[in-house]
């Protein structure tokens, strides 16, 4: 190991080759060039959007944001909710997270301002770049042949990462569960304009099979419903949203289901976990879900790339040597990521927020995961509501 630097203490600038235009992609890429690394985005698509509905980005990811420049964009674009409730048959169960810091906004907002500030921090974004590998000597591999050298070579291309598939000495764990999730964004209808509609509802049945509407404001116009269902009810499980079985299990929603019915751009996922060891192989590393993905019962998938992938930048900048520097990183980050991904396992196999009350001090830990790049003043600018402290 090498001594620390401070940035632009290099005689030259380093060169990152990054893998996915997502949000741990896009993330990674303006951390680092913010740092003062030059950085090439690669995309397999013609265009750089997200096809996505709605995302909860949690404290740890505004942090992490803070430190990149674009977190008051994302409060200026999104829904801070009031509370999280949730509701059981139609009754209201329990509300929590009052005042509590974090935002609703939708994938494609988020997208587009993450596209912006990495464009404005030098980004060299290239669109139709398929990656399918990574060489640990510190290259990206393209799909026409194309060997790309760099300092340091990221794989931030999702749950079916070829870059990661790619490094053979990496071990993954995978495991997936009985239920799935169809994401759509709809208009918000008349019945739920207004502030006081501006708050999380979590709706639940859970006979005779387990169903599920997150329901989240993600801004004036619109709304996000993540419809989870096992996997073996395929009614509930199609996209397009099947009207009639939905608005037969929440009937209070009719309106909002009719428009879910009626949503462009929705998919659905399974719930699924993969756990990577190490994170990285030589000069390759991985960031986001082709790392760590994990189910989304509890919103945290992104909200955790995201902090990994600003650390990542704040801990090369650190160190002269790029090994040393990605296991200092993984050491600071793993522990928090191997919680996150058991927790969300352990909600998606008991369903434990059908019961309310479920945001306990030990499942806040990851919302309130404070990463070491931040400074005091921004965690002065984000207070955790005395109730909801994990400390």
């Amino acid at each position: 190991m090498t001594g620390t630097h401070s940035t632009g203490s290099t005689d030259r600038s380093r060169h990152a080759e990054v893998a996915g235009a997502g949000f741990a992609g896009l993330t990674v890429s303006i951390a680092l060039a913010r740092r003062g690394w030059t950085v090439r985005l690669h995309e397999q698509n013609d265009q750089v959007r997200d096809f996505g509905a709605g995302i909860l980005l949690w404290r740890n990811a505004m942090l992490a944001l803070e430190v990149i420049g674009v977190a008051g964009a994302i409060r200026a674009n999104g829904v801070q909710p009031g509370t999280y409730d949730t509701s059981l048959n139609g009754d209201p169960v329990s509300s929590e997270l009052a005042g509590y810091p974090y935002w609703a906004i939708t994938r494609p907002k988020l997208h587009a301002l993450l596209v912006s500030a990495a464009r404005a921090a030098g980004v060299e974004i290239v669109t139709g770049s398929r990656v399918v590998g990574a060489d640990p000597a510190g290259a990206l591999l393209l799909a026409d042949g194309t060997r790309l050298e760099g300092d340091l070579v990221i794989g931030a291309d999702g749950a079916g990462s070829a870059v990661r598939n790619s490094l053979g000495d990496l071990t993954q764990e995978r495991k997936k569960y009985q239920d799935g999730v169809c994401r759509v964004l709809i208009p918000r209808p008349e019945e739920f304009q207004g502030p006081e509609w501006d708050r999380v509802i979590d709706f639940w049945t859970l006979e005779p099979d387990a169903m599920r509407i997150l329901f989240i404001p993600t801004g004036p116009d619109t709304i996000y419903m993540g419809m989870m269902a096992t996997t073996t009810n395929e009614r509930a499980s199609r996209i397009p949203i099947d009207v009639e079985v939905w608005s037969k299990r929440f009937p209070h929603l009719a309106t909002a289901v009719e428009l879910a019915g009626r949503a462009e751009g929705g998919r659905h996922d399974n719930y699924q976990t993969n756990r990577v060891a190490p994170w990285s192989s030589g000069r390759a590393v991985l960031v986001g879900d082709a790392a760590h993905a994990m189910c989304p019962a509890l919103g945290q998938g992104a909200s955790v790339g995201i902090v990994n992938a600003v650390e990542l930048a704040h801990t090369l900048d650190q160190y002269d040597d790029v090994g040393a520097a990605l296991a200092v990183w993984e050491e600071r980050e793993r522990g928090m990521t191997d919680a996150a991904q058991a927790r969300s396992a352990y909600m998606a196999e008991t369903r434990t927020l059908a019961k309310g009350n479920g945001f306990t001090a030990e499942v806040m830990e990851t919302a309130n995961f404070e990463l070491p790049a931040v400074t005091p003043e921004i965690v002065a600018a984000y207070p955790v509501p005395e109730g909801d402290r994990s400390w």
